[in-house]
């Protein structure tokens, strides 16, 4: 009898175990990898949105598991298991939100430029009918 209580206990802990696997791409797939597939599909700023939104999610889904599950006997603490599935989930939206940062400030230092060359287009002065022409 112990030792199929000792199994049974075994397999539920190896169940609980298990529910920890959806999370098993945060630590078996590099942010890197997956950002340079992301960025192949030519992303909007409103799709990193999206994602980063996923990433919260998902972190709202870690944090919600309870700090501790007793098995029979045995009592699973899952502090440091949330905490180190936390710093992960940290880590991809690190990765993500510093590639989104670079690709706003390149979208702005463009529109900037662009402002910049149409300011100088308005600003020229007009001296003849040619040149007002050139500011239109």
């Amino acid at each position: 009898m112990l030792t199929g209580s000792i199994q049974g206990t075994k397999n539920k802990v190896n169940e609980f175990l298990a529910s920890f696997e959806q999370y098993s791409w945060l630590w078996s797939r590099r942010s890197d990898e997956a950002l340079k597939l992301f960025n192949k599909n030519n992303p909007q700023l409103e799709d990193f949105e999206e994602k980063l939104k996923e990433f919260d999610g998902i972190l709202n889904n870690i944090l919600a598991i309870e700090a501790s599950n007793q098995i029979g006997a045995l009592s699973l603490k899952t502090e440091n298991v949330k905490a180190g599935l936390k710093a992960w989930i940290d880590s991809w939206k690190d990765a993500f939100s510093r590639d989104l940062h670079k690709k706003a400030k390149t979208l702005l230092e463009n529109l900037t430029d662009e402002i910049k060359q149409i300011k100088l287009k308005i600003e020229k002065p007009v001296k003849d009918i040619d040149s007002l022409g050139g500011v239109m």
